[in-house]
């Protein structure tokens, strides 16, 4: 491998999960001794790393461009490929050569097509080897559910991955669960990678002072703003867990007031009446230092996520709660779920995706704290060696060597 090149649309002003991951798998390669050059939002303001992203992309990932309802799927997908085609070719092709790889974690059918594009504008003798992450199983969300003509995205995935294999053998597809390498590879027909999802901690751990046991244990909430994750169950667990002795209290992070106004009104109105000793909220998005601050506050990580997409997608605040050894209460029927259970974490999944049976759990949890909380502290650092970036970097490293080796040599193996 001569050189890596990390395209990250998602990568832009904020930091938060996608400068952490952004950074761990930059850091790792600089361990390895690999350049490595990023790619990030027009308008970025980070650095990862000691590293300045170059200014390349001009949309959020899930931007959408319709106006037909009932060709909404097509609209998008050729309006927002031929955009990002356009960003991609602002890059000096010349940087490129066969020996390097292109690895873009974020990225939805609508992107996916004008990778395929922009290398077939690429002289074939400086192709490079290309990896995607697909993260998101995007038309299995309730708001696509409701809308005309949805299967057409699983199609697009299809059309388009099959694309780019066409004009890039060696490409590479991951998918950061089992569940969405499995869904995928039905989708296409063709392999995926499963990788990890890494969410570096090792600062929390380094600089987390000891906890002081409180009387009152601490439920914490936080990260995107969004139904998906059960922000309007809040209001009524709230009142559910009222009723528990002693009493907990809870923080809640809203990253996005604008989001929850829009999208959560009536959720954001009750929480605010709610807000006083016993519920602390927290408003705006959190640098690396506070966000890491409100998880070190926590007793009880509070993770109510839609089964519909945590089915299937992943979780960063649940892999960093649990790379850390928090006890969290999740939703049955969720990749967290399972991975409480496969790494005998301190996880408590409730029964039903419901306010009250959400509340059940966390009465469970609260029960049982001492115990789970010993399990989770015992548990992290397997978890934490299983999703990290030398993993993820292994495993995609050996497979694109796999892909790069002529097809004689793949036959004759």
């Amino acid at each position: 491998m001569r050189h890596v090149h990390l395209c990250d649309p998602q990568l832009q002003g904020t930091g938060g999960h996608y400068l952490n991951h952004d950074a761990q798998l930059v850091r790792e390669l600089q361990q390895r001794g690999l350049p490595v050059t990023i790619y990030a939002r027009r308008g970025c303001t980070v650095t990862c790393e000691g590293l300045t992203p170059e200014q390349v992309f001009s949309h959020d990932i899930f931007q959408e461009a319709a106006s037909d309802a009932q060709v909404w799927a097509i609209e998008n997908f050729n309006t927002i490929n031929q955009a990002f085609l356009g960003d991609l070719l602002q890059i000096n092709p010349e940087r490129f050569t066969s020996d390097d790889l292109v690895y873009f974690p974020n990225l939805l059918q609508n992107q996916l097509y004008a990778v395929a594009l922009w290398l077939g504008r690429l002289p074939a003798e400086r192709r490079p080897a290309v990896a995607i992450m697909l993260r998101y199983l995007n038309h299995a969300m309730d708001y696509v559910q409701a809308r005309a003509n949805k299967d057409m995205i699983a199609l697009y995935y299809r059309y388009a991955a099959r694309a780019l294999y066409a004009v890039q053998p060696r490409t590479v597809i991951c998918a950061d669960t089992r569940e969405l390498a499995l869904a995928y590879q039905k989708i296409m027909a063709l392999p995926v990678l499963e990788l990890p999802n890494p969410m570096d901690v090792s600062a929390l751990l380094a600089s987390a002072p000891a906890r002081t046991p409180s009387v009152r244990p601490t439920i914490v909430y936080q990260g995107h703003t969004s139904a998906l994750r059960g922000m309007h169950f809040l209001p009524e667990i709230i009142e559910h867990c009222a009723k528990l002795q002693p009493r907990p209290r809870f923080v809640i992070q809203i990253q996005s007031r604008e989001a929850a106004l829009s999208q959560l009104g009536p959720t954001l109105e009750k929480l605010e009446r709610q807000a006083g000793d016993d519920v602390r909220l927290v408003t705006g998005a959190l640098n690396a230092p506070e966000y890491f601050a409100l998880l070190h506050e926590a007793d009880i990580v509070l993770l109510p996520y839609s089964p519909t997409f945590y089915g299937h997608g992943s979780s960063g605040v649940f892999t960093e709660a649990a790379s850390v050894g928090k006890v969290i209460v999740v939703s049955p029927g969720t990749v967290p779920a399972r991975q409480g259970r496969e790494f005998n974490l301190g996880v408590v999944a409730a029964t039903k995706w419901t306010p009250v049976a959400m509340a059940e759990a966390v009465a469970l949890a609260l029960r049982d704290l001492p115990a789970l909380q010993a399990r989770a502290i015992a548990s992290a650092p397997h978890f934490r060696s299983d999703q990290c970036a030398r993993v993820l970097w292994d495993k995609l490293f050996s497979v694109v060597q796999i892909v790069s080796k002529p097809r004689t040599s793949q036959a004759a193996a």
